[in-house]
């Protein structure tokens, strides 16, 4: 009887879910707007899916034109937008706080995606004053594994001062990502370790996807075994990590069985690319995810009218009819997996990158 109530349990909670996101596909609300302000990193992560540089090659956009890009979401759209300022690397933009202050200054959230090589305690003031309330930081793993995949001798020394300085700050969201690979998978203890340590709340792990210089290197890639050791680890270690205060999670790089992730996520995966997250990249170009294969950009935001494309142009992010004349047509879970991700996807290719189903059944 308990088997039969637990089952009947996780299909009421599988259509709960599937009509949830049926809902927010129809409502075409924007939640979240990533702004890549630039290109140029600090680094030369052997992962990189943008390829990133020390100087970037890109055209950027202006200061004053990202400020009206802010003007332009608040009166389209509304001031409850969050906005996520991603790169490259952000501390590399000398604007960076006087656009993050801009933000603040329409009454909206903003947060930001770093490596933690520039950030220190006085920089998180400087991040605090412009009115941050979020900050996501990357540590890959214990010195040898973290400074291997960022390709330098210094950025684990540097993770450890920026997630430091993190948890002492007053931030509403204290973030922590780890790209997970084979050098690094066995030290997921100790990572949450650090993590707990320095206060910080919320951990999710990555299984590295082969785009930009990571297509190029098959040794960051988990096997077969690895994939199901991680998913394993998430299972068994969520629990008691929240008793700890560390909220620990999969990522949303790929759709997994429902029972499966019911035991590492929140919330079941749901790709919000292009439904209810947006993101402008350094040179304009408008699209879901900043990290979408080029084919699902959608215009340019000093050219095209964001709001419109937003409403009209999006489907193939939404609806999906792409995926029937894909190699995915013929799965037994397309019905709820819809092609996963849509960063893993290159609609020029028959299948995407890499696909968590696959791996694990």
């Amino acid at each position: 009887m308990s088997s039969l109530i637990k089952n009947t349990k996780v299909r009421i909670k599988k259509n709960l879910h599937t009509l949830y996101k049926n809902i927010e596909i129809k409502e075409k609300r924007l939640n979240y707007l990533f702004l890549e302000i630039t290109r140029i990193c600090n680094l030369n992560c052997l992962h990189c899916g943008s390829d990133c540089k020390s100087v970037s090659s890109s055209n950027q956009l202006s200061t004053e034109s990202w400020k009206k890009i802010i003007d332009y979401i608040c009166v389209n759209f509304s001031n409850k937008v969050r906005i996520v300022i991603t790169g490259g690397e952000p501390l590399m933009h000398q604007d960076l706080c006087e656009i993050g202050a801009y933000i603040s200054s329409k009454k909206m959230k903003w947060g930001m995606v770093s490596n933690g090589i520039l950030l220190d305690k006085d920089k998180m003031n400087n991040l605090e004053n412009a009115g941050i309330s979020s900050l996501t930081l990357s540590m890959d793993g214990l010195e040898e594994s973290h400074n291997y995949l960022r390709n330098s001798r210094i950025a684990f020394l540097s993770i450890l001062r920026s997630i430091e300085a993190l948890g002492c700050s007053n931030l509403e969201f204290k973030d922590v990502v780890t790209c997970v690979y084979s050098k690094n998978l066995k030290e997921l203890d100790q990572i949450a370790e650090v993590l707990i340590e320095n206060k910080i709340k919320s951990w999710r792990l990555f299984r590295i996807f082969p785009s930009g210089r990571a297509a190029r290197n098959k040794e960051l890639q988990l096997s077969f075994d690895q994939t199901q050791e991680m998913i394993s680890w998430i299972a068994s270690n969520k629990k008691a990590l929240a008793l700890k205060g560390l909220n620990l999670n999969l990522s949303c790089e790929g759709w997994i069985p429902f029972e499966t992730d019911m035991t590492v996520r929140d919330t079941p995966f749901f790709c919000r690319a292009g439904i209810s997250v947006a993101s402008i990249l350094c040179d304009g170009t408008i699209t879901g995810c900043s990290n979408n294969h080029e084919s699902f950009y959608r215009g340019n935001i000093m050219k095209d009218d964001f709001k419109e494309m937003w409403i009209n142009r999006f489907d193939d992010f939404r609806k999906r009819d792409w995926i029937h004349e894909k190699n995915c047509n013929n799965c037994d879970a397309l019905k709820q997996c819809k092609g996963s991700s849509i960063h893993l996807w290159d609609l020029g290719n028959e299948q995407p990158n890499f696909c968590y189903y696959k791996d694990l059944c």
